[in-house]
């Protein structure tokens, strides 16, 4: 299966390296983030109390879906050319990120899917800001 790195190297027009380096690590933090939360929603519906971890649930639902569009919107080079849209996406997904980290740190020390949720959030934060500085 090809690394992100040689997919975003075999384009026809690919990025220059640095742009390069950020925009693969960002897309591999926002598909970990779509694993990660998708698991963690599931998860805390599936706990004894799921009521109790609803909050949880919908912002690693939330965040799963932004990640996911913020992955494949950047894996598509040639729409890059709009930098007003890329700001927001990042800057949403960035939010999203966020929240649900805030929400899953709640409960992070009784469930490990959460604690794996707010690892995975806060690394696409940090990739979506990281690659923010260079658009």
């Amino acid at each position: 299966m090809p690394d992100v790195d040689e997919l975003l190297e075999a384009h026809p027009a690919p990025p220059p390296e640095a742009r390069r380096r950020a925009l693969a690590r960002a897309v591999r933090a926002a598909l970990d983030c779509v694993a990660a939360c998708t698991a963690c929603a599931d998860g805390c519906l599936s706990e004894d109390d799921p009521a109790a971890l609803s909050r949880a649930a919908a912002a690693a639902e939330h965040c799963a879906s932004t990640c996911a569009l913020t992955a494949t919107t950047l894996l598509r080079q040639s729409g890059h050319d709009d930098r007003a849209a890329l700001i927001a996406l990042l800057q949403s997904c960035t939010s999203a990120c966020l929240r649900c980290e805030r929400e899953c740190r709640e409960h992070e020390v009784m469930h490990a899917h959460c604690r794996l949720c707010v690892q995975a959030a806060t690394a696409c934060a940090d990739a979506c800001e990281r690659l923010l500085e260079l658009v």
